[in-house]
């Protein structure tokens, strides 16, 4: 009786080894919400918005973070759905310097030359999102990024969304392989999206 219980459990475990194996790739899933959820899936999405506060929402499985680019010029169209990111490897060195810990100033950095990191690390006394995110599992978490302004990382000024009057692009980008330094070298995922918002008088 002993071996065929021995037997039983060594089978159920060798059936869950695929699974287990696959539980330990990397994942990461973005939704972008104000009115309604938008999962992004694809390369390319277009969204129309209030001009008011949204959040970003990210769920990280076996990843500590992912690259975001942020622009309210076209610019972000150089960057295709299978073309090489000429400063890939270099993600690393081109982040800006983290201000907005915890999420305090609910704001999106722009910039044309840098790449903001959303990043979560629970060993960490800060991270880039929003205090509380929630667990999933010992390695599975979903992060919150609340933006009502936007910030212009090379004049130093805050934009209100009142004030825009372009749409705003956004480029995220998430690693899958580093090397020993840190240096990346493989992508995970690559998705992009347009926003584009209502006029003033749509904005309430």
């Amino acid at each position: 009786m002993k071996y065929t219980a021995f037997f039983k459990i060594l089978a159920f475990i060798l059936f869950l080894l695929p699974n287990m194996s696959f539980s330990q790739e990397k994942d990461i899933v973005i939704r972008v919400i104000q009115n309604e959820s938008v999962k992004l899936t694809d390369f390319d999405t277009e969204i129309k918005m209030k001009k008011k506060q949204f959040k970003v929402q990210v769920m990280l499985e076996h990843a500590e973070g992912l690259y975001v680019f942020a622009s309210i010029k076209d610019s972000v169209y150089r960057f295709t759905e299978n073309s090489p990111i000429r400063d890939f490897s270099y993600l690393n060195l081109l982040e800006l310097r983290e201000t907005d810990t915890f999420n305090t100033n609910k704001e999106l950095n722009l910039s044309e030359t840098g790449w903001s990191y959303w990043s979560y690390n629970d060993s960490l006394k800060w991270h880039s999102f929003s205090r509380n995110p929630i667990g999933i599992g010992s390695n599975r978490v979903v992060c919150t990024k609340y933006i009502k302004d936007l910030y212009d990382v090379a004049t130093g000024e805050t934009i209100k969304f009142k004030d825009l009057k372009t749409p705003l692009y956004i480029l995220f980008i998430g690693v899958k392989e580093y090397d020993e330094n840190g240096k990346p070298l493989k992508e995970l995922i690559r998705r992009k999206v347009k926003i584009t918002f209502g006029k003033n008088d749509e904005s309430d």
